[in-house]
């Protein structure tokens, strides 16, 4: 009988250790195929979605998301921003809320597999005579028009915006209160805030004297 010349043992693979550490390493490559094709079978694309969720429905999720957020705000005398997005099973989710500064805040870009970004939102941070925060801002909108989504808003005094990127404009859903206020609020005796701003409306407004505090 012949001995077998195939090292370490018979087979493709062999049976010694440097055969085990091969079948071993075909075994993880297979796995891990397996995982990438179920995950690509079972995951959609961004660009795939449509948005099915009603804006009223987002808009009240928006409006919850805001008010829990209002007292870190106001501690940390900071913006937070996010992003509200759809799942392909049309449920809404948050992205983690990103800390911004006194005045702003830079949303990241949004690029999740499966998940289709309908709104943004953002706090105004605490009170300050320094800022006119009740109303949303000229780059509040600016950026919800270049990203194609509304956006949402929630002031020191309790004010809650909906910006339409479409319109191009913002509407005050409910006013002082409506959701949680910096307790070191005081607003203005002659401070008038509309209930609706254009691009227009918010530049004359803040190249004016309005008076905020």
């Amino acid at each position: 009988m012949k001995k077998s010349t195939t090292p370490n043992g018979s087979g493709p693979f062999g049976s010694g250790p440097l055969g085990s550490t091969k079948i071993i390493f075909a075994i993880i490559a297979i796995a891990w195929m397996v995982i990438v094709a179920r995950a690509y079978m079972n995951v959609k694309g961004t660009d795939a979605l449509v948005a099915v969720v009603p804006q009223s429905e987002v808009q009240a999720f928006a409006r919850s998301e805001l008010d829990g957020l209002q007292n870190p705000s106001f501690s940390g005398d900071k913006e937070l921003c996010g992003i509200i997005f759809e799942t392909s099973e049309g449920e809404l989710g948050v992205s983690r809320p990103t800390s911004g500064d006194e005045a702003s805040c830079d949303i990241s870009f949004f690029d999740e597999p499966g998940m289709v970004p309908v709104a943004s939102f953002h706090t105004h941070g605490k009170h300050s005579v320094q800022y006119d925060g009740e109303v949303p801002s000229l780059v509040d909108i600016q950026s919800d028009i270049a990203t194609g989504m509304d956006g949402y808003v929630a002031t020191p005094g309790g004010r809650f915006w909906h910006i339409d990127h479409e319109n191009a404009s913002a509407r005050l859903v409910c006013g002082p209160g409506c959701i949680t206020q910096d307790p070191n609020y005081k607003p203005c005796n002659d401070e008038t805030i509309a209930q609706s701003y254009t691009i227009a409306e918010l530049r004359q407004r803040f190249a004016g004297d309005a008076a905020f505090c």
